[in-house]
């Protein structure tokens, strides 16, 4: 794709400070680094979830923010090492990964995975500790759940992606059909 290896520009919902209304806002988003993909996300959905951290009820707020863990989107580009995954598969972005390497991956008790466990605190990516996100002059918007559905393109790990069916609907709850 012509815009593999660059960084893009997009709109997102960002969540400035707790409790205030999401902005849209135009956003950079980074390409995707080592064993990480880029998503063009074509259908998102609000959860509770989301709007429990954006309150920031009982936790530290970690802000600006772009909110979203549900959605169906298609892989636009992929980092280094990254051999699962191919521009235009069709993906669900998945807030719990799978490195598939610990000792949670490998066992048949557990998917709790000691890399991409579901830390709400952590607002930028695993490999290198930086956000993909910059808005307004470059100031650095934070990931959540490392999904961050809330924008048009969206980096995550490429251990929290999963492929689906190019015929599965990505507009459906699949769990109603």
């Amino acid at each position: 794709m012509a815009t593999a290896g660059k960084v893009i520009k997009c709109k997102a919902a960002v969540a400035w400070e707790a409790g205030k209304p999401l902005s849209i806002e135009e956003v950079e988003v980074a390409p995707p680094q080592a064993m990480e993909v880029r998503l063009k996300i074509l259908y998102t959905a609000l959860c509770h979830t989301d709007v429990y951290f954006w309150e920031a009820k009982g936790q530290t707020p970690v802000f600006p923010r772009i909110f979203g863990h549900e959605a169906g989107g298609i892989v636009e580009s992929v980092g280094e090492g990254v051999t699962e995954l191919s521009p235009g598969d069709h993906v669900l972005p998945v807030f719990t990964g799978e490195c598939g390497d610990c000792r949670h991956c490998l066992s048949e008790e557990s998917n709790l995975c000691d890399l991409l466990r579901i830390n709400t605190d952590r607002g930028a990516m695993i490999g290198d500790g930086q956000t993909r996100f910059t808005a307004r002059g470059g100031q650095p918007v934070y990931h959540f759940l490392g999904t961050s559905t809330f924008s048009e393109y969206t980096v995550v790990h490429v251990g929290c992606v999963a492929k689906i069916h190019p015929a599965a609907p990505l507009d459906k709850d699949l769990a109603r059909l």
